[in-house]
C-alpha cells in the first residue's frame, strides 16, 4: 500500500466537510453540488472527483466512487483519514419486480451482500446496516419533499450484466428475492455499510429507480421519469444532511 493514506481521491484534511455525499457517476458531483453554498472543486483523480460548500455554514463536500464495491470501500478507507465520519451515497438502481415507479427514492435500510469487497474486512453472517440516524433523515426528509420513496432491503451485486447471462436461472433467484421484500439491486451499499460500520462511520444510501418492471412483464427504462427523481432524490439527501448537521448540533 502506497505510504499516502489518500493516494487516490487525492484530498488533504481541512479540504473536504465530515459530511460527505457520494454519487458513483463523476459526473453528478457538479449537479450535486449545486444545491451547497459556495461549493468548488477540490481535487480529481481516476473515479474520484471531490467539491466542498457549505450547508448552514457547515462544510460539506461530495465525491464520486465509480462503480462498485472496491471502488466505494477505497474513497471510504481515504476520505475517513481526512476526518470524514459520515456518507450518504446517492446512486441508482433497477427494480427487482413490479412495485417501485420509475423515478421514486430507494431508502437501503440493509442489503444483501452479494458483493465480495465487504467479505475481505469480516464474515458473511455480519449484516449490512445503514446508520439508523442516518435512514430516519432520508425518510423525513423525502416524507416532507411529498418525494415517493420506499424505505426497505437492497440487494449489492459485483456483476451488472450477470442476470443476462444466467437467464431462468437469475429470473427464478428474482422472484425469491422479491418475494422476500427485496426492492431493488445495485452495487455499493452493502460494502459502504459494512466497510462504514467497522470504522464507527455513519453511512446510509439512497437510490432513484431508473428501471421499472411492470406487473406485465415488461420493463421501462430512464428518461425524463428517471431525471425528475433523481432530482428529487439530491434535493432529499442534501434535506438528510442539514438534518444531521443540526441533530449533530442538539448532541453537541
Amino acid at each position: 500500500m502506497s505510504e499516502d493514506p489518500r493516494y487516490h481521491v487525492k484530498v488533504e484534511p481541512g479540504q473536504v466537510g465530515r459530511y460527505v455525499l457520494m454519487p458513483g457517476d463523476r459526473d453528478r458531483v457538479p449537479r450535486i453540488a449545486k444545491h451547497l453554498d459556495a461549493a468548488r472543486p477540490v481535487a480529481e483523480n481516476r473515479e474520484y472527483r471531490t467539491m466542498t460548500g457549505t450547508l448552514d455554514g457547515v462544510p460539506v463536500s461530495v465525491v464520486s466512487s465509480g462503480m462498485g464495491a472496491p471502488c466505494i470501500t477505497i474513497g471510504l478507507e481515504e476520505l475517513r483519514t481526512a476526518g470524514v465520519d459520515t456518507i450518504i451515497r446517492i446512486g441508482t438502481t433497477g427494480a427487482v419486480g413490479a412495485g417501485p415507479r420509475l423515478g421514486d427514492s430507494i431508502v437501503a435500510l440493509g442489503a444483501v451482500r452479494t458483493e465480495a469487497t465487504s467479505r475481505a474486512y469480516i464474515d458473511l453472517e455480519y449484516p449490512a446496516v445503514a446508520d439508523l440516524d442516518v435512514v430516519n433523515a432520508l425518510r423525513d426528509a423525502a416524507r416532507a419533499a411529498g418525494a415517493p420513496h420506499h424505505v426497505g432491503i437492497v440487494e449489492s451485486s459485483d456483476a451488472y450484466y450477470a442476470g443476462a447471462w444466467l437467464g431462468t436461472q437469475a429470473d427464478a433467484r428474482a422472484e425469491r428475492m422479491q418475494r422476500a421484500g427485496l426492492l431493488a439491486i445495485e452495487m455499493e451499499a452493502s460494502a459502504l455499510f459494512v466497510v462504514g460500520r467497522l470504522h464507527g462511520m455513519r453511512t446510509g444510501c439512497i437510490l432513484t429507480l431508473r428501471e421499472e418492471m411492470r406487473p406485465d412483464g415488461a420493463r421501462v427504462q430512464a428518461g425524463p421519469a428517471f431525471e425528475a427523481g433523481l432530482d428529487r432524490s439530491i434535493a432529499v439527501a442534501v434535506d438528510a444532511v442539514r438534518r444531521l448537521i443540526r441533530l449533530d448540533r442538539q448532541s453537541s
